[in-house]
């Protein structure tokens, strides 16, 4: 191997004075029994204006990228414990820590360990005994592939965002911020699976402001935006965290309280209705906008759709208009 002189305080030398910056530096660990060869591979790494940590075998190789991962390993082939194959078999196995550039250092010159060595996932070779200005040559090529990685994991990353970011988007309802219909269907639709696998309670509570249309046409569809908004929010801010809420269109929201029975639910329910009564949104003829809610408990042997669930609670919101609003009515499982 050809020579390369440097300052190493205390044995060790940690930095390059005066080395170039390279386009991408890079994490380099670098692996070999020889203490010499190991000493002058890392001189060289750090003259080109990388990082460089250095181990004797595999074994205290991977205890380094235990504790930083790197970009690159320099690994020669032979050595005690672990060699450079299995220490690449192993870098390759962990699968989350982002990809890592593995060269392999080796005297061997036959196809067998050259074949050996790519099986293990190697993307390149140093032959021994190893010129510098091929261990640069290597570096650089390296570089270029570890930067089009971070290029690929940066954009992997904010396609997820986005992913993520577009998922609840499409299931939030634009005026309110409440759950809207697709999320509501989804939800109960999980729940009727979880139910007939498990069991489990449930009420489901229809909503719907009364006099809305009057509140409308006396100020106006801004005004009956914002009065949506303040409607949605009192709601929201009276339920328990494991519940949900969801507009089913127009003035019309729907409540799932899930683990309680009716008897719970109606008295959850009753709470936001006076809560709404309190927002004090006035309507025509000196009355105000206030909420009729339909509550019903899933019946797993009846409940079969979702449809069936929510036409119950549909039957008791009628039945809770026609007896002068501004109440909960519910409605009972039917019965064999």
């Amino acid at each position: 191997m050809t020579a390369m002189s440097a300052d190493r305080p205390n044995g060790r030398r940690t930095e390059t004075a005066g080395a170039k910056a390279p386009a991408v530096s890079l994490d380099v660990i670098v692996v070999d029994d020889d203490d010499q060869i190991r000493e002058l591979m890392e001189t060289a790494v750090l003259s080109y204006g990388h990082r460089c940590r250095a181990a004797v075998d595999g074994v205290e190789a991977l205890a380094l990228f235990a504790q930083r991962p790197a970009d690159v390993v320099v690994s020669d082939w032979d050595m005690p414990r672990m060699n450079g194959a299995d220490l690449c078999r192993q870098l390759r196995g962990r699968g989350d820590d982002g990809y890592v550039y593995f060269i392999l250092l080796t005297a061997f010159n036959d196809a067998a360990h050259l074949l050996e060595g790519m099986n293990a996932g190697a993307d390149d070779y140093l032959r021994k005994p190893v010129e510098l200005h091929e261990v640069e040559a290597r570096l650089v090529s390296a570089a270029r592939v570890v930067d089009l990685h971070r290029r690929l994991e940066l954009r992997t990353a904010n396609l997820r965002v986005d992913s993520t970011r577009n998922y609840a988007t499409s299931r939030t309802d634009a005026l309110t911020g409440v759950g809207n219909r697709m999320l509501l269907d989804e939800e109960i639709a999980n729940l009727l699976v979880r139910a007939r696998r498990y069991g489990a309670t449930c009420s489901l509570a229809l909503c719907d402001l009364d006099h809305f249309k009057a509140y409308n046409d006396r100020f106006g569809h801004v005004a009956g935006d914002e009065a949506l908004r303040a409607v949605a929010h009192a709601m929201r801010v009276n339920l328990r965290s494991a519940d949900a809420l969801f507009r089913y269109g127009g003035e019309e929201f729907v409540v799932l309280l899930f683990e309680q029975p009716l008897p719970d639910a109606e008295r959850a329910m009753d709470r936001m209705r006076e809560e709404v009564a309190r927002l004090a949104l006035p309507a025509a003829a000196g009355g105000c906008v206030t909420l009729s809610i339909g509550l019903t408990e899933l019946d797993v042997a009846r409940d079969l759709t979702a449809s069936a669930w929510i036409a119950r609670a549909d039957a008791a919101l009628y039945e809770a208009k026609s007896c002068g609003r501004n109440r909960v009515m519910s409605s009972m499982p039917p019965r064999a």
